[in-house]
């Protein structure tokens, strides 16, 4: 399967790079987004995106709306990717939805807003990165007015369906149409910078390593 070949095989920096160079820039999610348990860190899997509204009223038939609907459509290899929660009013992931994330096998979640119940996300070794922790419900703070929709997360404008990679140094998105591509290219990279340490570690300049693998 892809995502485990992935797993196995790259890591997020070289990943970054290739995008780079094929003229994605803006792939790599902003630094506030760090991994709530640094050695539970990797994600690897699909983009299920959720928009949401800050709100101030709590609409008391129904509390959550859609976003009780999104949790419970989600399936294996999904990783939920929030939209950007520029007021920091809303804790919209904690212990209930990690709880029935990690039952569907979803591989991760991807919250640019608040998180709570921490401590026990950990204990469940579900990977969360999140912008901040704050022990507030969603209800009456923020809405979801839609997901599966373009949404904005830490500064990249993520697809439905885009392919999420995490480790501790960040996450990134890949858009699907140089996903072959990039993939391909980056284990490339990953077997030469694999090739210049052994290189460094014998003894050769760095410039004398780069200058025959190209990497750095």
């Amino acid at each position: 399967m892809r995502f485990a070949w992935i797993r196995e095989n790259l890591y997020v920096p070289a990943l970054c790079d290739i995008l780079d160079e094929l003229g994605y820039r803006n792939q790599a999610m902003h630094q506030r987004l760090r991994p709530l348990d640094p050695q539970c860190a990797v994600i690897v899997g699909r983009a299920r995106t959720v928009r949401w509204m800050e709100t101030d009223y709590v609409v008391k038939e129904d509390p959550y709306g859609l976003e009780i609907d999104l949790m419970d459509s989600l399936k294996a290899g999904d990783v939920v990717v929030h939209s950007t929660d520029h007021a920091g009013s809303n804790a919209p992931w904690g212990e209930l939805m990690s709880t029935i994330a990690k039952r569907n096998d979803v591989t991760g979640c991807i919250c640019d807003s608040l998180i709570r119940d921490c401590q026990k996300i950990m204990k469940m070794n579900f990977p969360v990165f999140h912008s901040g922790i704050r022990p507030v419900d969603s209800k009456g703070r923020g809405r979801v007015v839609n997901y599966d929709v373009p949404v904005k997360c830490g500064e990249v404008v993520v697809q439905p369906g885009e392919l999420i990679f995490s480790d501790f140094d960040g996450v990134v998105v890949v858009p699907r149409q140089v996903e072959d591509q990039a993939l391909q290219l980056a284990v490339e990279k990953v077997g030469k910078e694999n090739q210049s340490r052994r290189d460094l570690l014998q003894g050769r300049s760095l410039r004398e390593v780069y200058d025959e693998y190209g990497v750095l």
